[in-house]
């Protein structure tokens, strides 16, 4: 996991975060990649820290998905003290879909 840039404390969130979510998805986690403000290195105090979790699945149900990393975030938040956003991705979609969202991730992401 490259974490060199990120302040401490989001480091360590990010793996807590990572090994919590490898342990909910298994061999369906591609990746999880840390992007927004703390990956470009331009966050401030009301920043939240966002991530992209990448799964090998074909087709997700985005709604489903949320729901499983829904405690997860909470309780890291909790923990950490940041609000976190996790977002459901499938890998085909990242690198062949050609979404905004997909674009900004592969420009700015840090793959932990």
């Amino acid at each position: 996991m490259s974490t060199k840039g990120i302040p401490k404390e989001i480091s360590a969130l990010s793996q807590e975060f990572v090994s919590k979510v490898s342990q909910l998805y298994g061999k369906r986690l591609n990746k999880v990649i840390l992007f927004g403000s703390y990956a470009r290195g331009e966050q401030h105090e009301e920043s939240d820290v966002d991530y992209m979790v990448v799964l090998n699945d074909e087709e997700i149900r985005s709604y489903n998905e949320i729901n499983m990393l829904a405690p997860i975030s909470s309780d890291l938040g909790m923990k950490y003290g940041f609000w976190i956003s996790a977002i459901p991705y499938t890998n085909n979609k990242l690198f062949f879909g050609e979404t905004p969202l997909g674009k900004n991730v592969i420009r700015e992401g840090i793959e932990l």
